[in-house]
């Protein structure tokens, strides 16, 4: 990965060896180069592909960007033939291909050539026009590089001055190097952007036009019969690789989604299609956890796919979710979606060569399942191309979409856009939703909770809030961090936001209530009871917090909750118990799913990875040790619990909820009032759950000391 590489902020010729301290290790690491340089001229290309034969044998990708030397008899040429303006380009450029001098220089074209070759090259040019739009002789001289590792880490420089004719090795050139992983990252931001700005014809004084397929033919001049050897940059024979592999052989034929009879839509969900139809297939669906988000969108898919040729991208955030679509997709007839995660090696062939076949009108249907960091990398993003082909994105549990490193990275290009999500707004973040709902469109239809259950599309459960105490030297803990939290309080600025010293205090006191040690045994407690009224426990659910508690394991070290919670449930109360984080690869998870489903477990322990789009509908009894403030956690874990399933009448939730010692006597009156907002939101969320509950009214009895201690009697 390139965060791996010690760079260099500047490297200079006589200090720095440019090409094997920089250039081979950080196309070593990359899967894209993104290039933009002065001339389309033989000399030109040479510079842009330094280094370039590890991205070839690696079976990279590369965004060339060149600017031609226009005369003024081609600016004249130019706009006679401005309505199509390619033809004249390529007399430019072949004119200033001249044949070159040096080993060196035909090494580089040699792998330039290579990538052409492969499809693996994407050339555009850059013309400066004027005010008006008309193409001037001035040139587009900016030189600009990014390289992109798979995890799209990136790597961005500017500098150096063309290398001309012969002078490869003797040029004095300088480069500065920024990265999107340290304090420099503001200023790769940037040069992405600049990039970007220019891949998209977004540069205002410039008309960027799509080259690649006439440089692949005036390329062929410098491809030699042996491919570029990464190391001497010379030729070399190398074993099969994916860019000698025949594109035919993954590509598939175009295949009908057949949902069948036995998977009709009901009402509701045949409203939220039409009401997406009518947005012109922009918008989002609110629909509940468990309420059918995945058949109405299959649905909606089939509908647009009876259109025309169509690629359908579904997002997902969790690989365990991808496989779910999978699943899904293959259940309607979808036999060989392309999946898009896990080992890169297996499914980018297949991709590419499939897009090369919907260019060609060889393929009418293109689904690909796609987890959320491989959608948003700039080589998957490189591959799209919604201007030829139409594209739909279908966003699962698209909320995750909104953090800024990945909604900047949205293609605005695709035209259909469906989001998924039982809570579409971000937590606290505005602008993020805001951002989402730009994207996405409006909500066009919502189908929450309540309504799910009146329907019977959910099933009815009942809620037991446990209150916990602290125990004595928690209480301290809390009565300090409080304490210390009401200094800062006296003393910040109240026309100012909380500072971070606050924010800490507040969050170190929350994981003290998260991973209260009197949770596992309330909830060993629980546990027996119901073993005693015979009541089994099977097909459960156990969420923890991400703290530790006070107990230390062998190497006198505290335990994390969820380990806790694992041991004593398997020990204590003799459960067939598995862990389910992201410690386990994703096959061990698939593993423990089929283990639960098929009840060789009778309960999962997990932290967050529960939360979101796993269909479990068996499920039918959740503990919940721990839970943040954020509506979304807790509307899907209840979503998760509530599915219906053959022979399931009713799911039970258990929430453990600490109640905090009484500090009216201790603190100001500004910090109880703070302690009050804080109640009210861990309240929020437990009466969320009792006013649907069947048990609604001795649920909310259990709260009566608790809310009149903060004076919420009168609501939250």
């Amino acid at each position: 990965m390139l965060p791996d590489l010690s760079l260099n902020i500047t490297y200079r010729t006589g200090e720095n060896d440019l090409l094997g301290g920089f250039y081979r290790p950080c196309l070593v690491n990359s899967v894209l180069y993104r290039r933009a340089v002065g001339y389309f001229t033989s000399s030109g290309l040479a510079l842009a592909s330094k280094g370039l034969a590890n991205l070839v044998a690696r079976g990279g990708k590369m965004q060339l960007i060149a600017s031609p030397h226009l005369s003024d008899d081609d600016v004249d040429a130019l706009e006679r033939a401005k309505e199509n303006p390619l033809k004249v380009l390529e007399q430019i450029a072949a004119r200033s291909l001249k044949e070159v001098e040096d080993l060196l220089a035909e090494d580089r074209l040699n792998a330039l050539a290579w990538l052409a070759a492969s499809g693996a090259l994407d050339v555009k040019l850059a013309m400066r026009v004027d005010k008006q739009g008309r193409f001037i002789s001035s040139i587009y001289h900016e030189k600009i590089g990014i390289f992109f590792d798979e995890k799209s880490n990136y790597v961005a420089f500017n500098g150096s001055a063309n290398e001309t004719s012969g002078g490869l090795f003797q040029n004095f050139e300088s480069i500065t190097v920024f990265s999107s992983w340290d304090e420099t990252e503001p200023y790769a931001k940037q040069i992405s952007k600049y990039f970007e700005l220019l891949w998209h014809d977004n540069s205002p004084g410039l008309k960027v036009l799509k080259f690649s397929d006439i440089s692949r033919d005036l390329l062929k001049r410098y491809q030699k019969t042996r491919r570029p050897d990464p190391e001497n940059e010379v030729f070399l024979d190398t074993p099969k690789s994916v860019i000698n592999e025949d594109p035919a052989s993954f590509i598939k034929p175009r295949q009908s989604l057949d949902l069948g009879n036995d998977r009709p839509l009901r009402s509701y969900q045949q409203e939220a299609i039409n009401r997406w139809f009518e947005a012109d297939c922009h918008g989002i669906l609110a629909m509940a956890t468990g309420s059918g988000k995945t058949l109405t969108a299959l649905h909606a898919l089939k509908r647009l796919a009876d259109r025309g040729p169509l690629v359908a991208i579904i997002a997902c955030p969790y690989i365990n979710l991808a496989e779910q679509w999978v699943r899904e997709l293959t259940d309607a007839g979808i036999t060989n979606p392309v999946k898009a995660y896990g080992n890169k090696k297996k499914w980018y062939s297949q991709l590419q060569a499939n897009f090369s076949s919907m260019h060609l009108g060889g393929l009418g249907f293109l689904p690909i399942v796609v987890v959320n960091r491989t959608f948003l990398s700039a080589e998957f993003q490189a591959l799209l191309c919604p201007k030829k082909v139409p594209h739909l994105l279908i966003a699962d549990e698209m909320h995750n979409l909104g953090a800024e490193n990945l909604r900047m990275r949205l293609n605005p290009e695709i035209h259909y856009r469906l989001g998924l999500s039982a809570t579409p707004q971000r937590h606290l973040d505005f602008e993020g939703t805001q951002a989402l709902f730009d994207y996405f469109g409006n909500i066009v239809f919502t189908y929450d909770l309540r309504r799910a259950i009146e329907d019977r599309n959910l099933c009815r459960y009942y809620y037991y809030p446990i209150l916990v105490q602290l125990t004595e030297e928690e209480q301290v803990q809390y009565e300090q961090i409080s304490a210390e939290i009401s200094r800062l309080m006296s003393i910040r600025d109240p026309d100012m936001p909380f500072p971070l010293n606050i924010k800490m205090k507040l969050l170190e006191r929350a994981r003290l209530l998260a991973s209260a040690e009197g949770k596992i045994p309330a909830l060993l407690a629980v546990i027996r009871k119901l073993k005693a009224n015979n009541h089994p426990i099977s097909n459960a659910l156990v969420y923890c917090g991400d703290g530790r508690v006070d107990e230390p394991d062998e190497d006198d070290r505290f335990m994390r909750q969820i380990d806790v919670a694992a041991r004593e449930l398997g020990i204590a109360a003799d459960l067939k118990i598995r862990r389910f984080t992201h410690s386990e690869t994703p096959r061990e998870r698939e593993q423990i799913l089929s283990d639960l489903r098929n009840r060789r477990l009778d309960a999962l322990v997990a932290i967050r990875c529960l939360d979101e789009g796993i269909d479990l509908p068996n499920i039918c009894m959740g503990f919940v040790l721990a839970s943040s403030t954020n509506p979304r956690q807790f509307i899907q874990r209840r979503g998760r619990l509530l599915r219906n399933a053959p022979g399931k009448e009713y799911a039970e939730i258990w929430d453990f909820i600490v109640s905090p010692p009484d500090l009216t006597d201790l603190v100001d009156p500004e910090t109880f009032n703070l302690e009050r907002r804080l109640v009210a939101r861990e309240m929020a969320r437990v009466i969320e759950f009792c006013q649907t509950a069947i048990n609604a009214d001795s649920a909310e009895a259990v709260l009566l000391d608790l809310k009149r201690r903060y004076n919420l009697l009168a609501g939250i």
